[in-house]
């Protein structure tokens, strides 16, 4: 007689949970039948990343560096990226999220915090470069006086400023 309790339990317990399984969870159908929560996704995807960092203008870089010559530029690229092109007076500090953190603090904690430090990177959205601009607010660094170049090196390019490296032309190769 427990026998049959038991299997007569377990098989309702089983076509129970199978009813269960077999049905989607309301948020699961919001997420799928919602096409705002489907625009709003893929617009969440196209924003900017690390929208709380400040940008400024390769044209405003451009004028400082001109007129007050108290930026720092810092390329977030790889060094085989960044000796082959890169912002003519810039200084190299790759950005590289596996690394010990405390080995690129050191190198970080060395810029100077009376100028204008600007991370730059190859990036469409400062994806490399807005993280080193939050690292340096986390060593202290005055949230004015870094910034992320918005556009990145693409950007720098197309205003067609001064760029140096092994893949410039020699002609290009131009000071500011």
């Amino acid at each position: 007689m427990k026998a049959k309790l038991l299997t007569g339990s377990l098989l309702t317990a089983l076509i129970l949970l199978s009813d269960v399984s077999s049905r989607t969870p309301l948020s699961a159908q919001q997420k799928t039948s919602s096409p705002a929560k489907t625009t709003q996704d893929s617009a969440e995807k196209d924003a900017t990343p690390f929208p709380q960092v400040p940008r400024i203008t390769a044209e405003e870089v451009q004028r400082l560096a001109k007129e007050e010559g108290n930026v720092v530029l810092v390329d977030t690229d790889d060094p085989e990226a960044f000796a082959a092109e890169h912002i003519k007076g810039a200084v190299n500090i790759a950005y590289d999220p596996t690394v010990d953190p405390r080995e690129q603090d050191q190198l970080l904690s060395a810029l100077p915090g009376d100028r204008l430090v600007v991370f730059y990177c190859n990036c469409s959205h400062e994806e490399d470069s807005a993280p080193m601009v939050l690292e340096m607010w986390e060593l202290g660094y005055d949230h004015d006086k870094v910034k992320a170049l918005k556009g990145g090196l693409t950007r720098w390019e197309q205003l067609h400023y001064p760029l140096v490296g092994t893949d410039i032309d020699k002609d290009t190769q131009k000071g500011y």
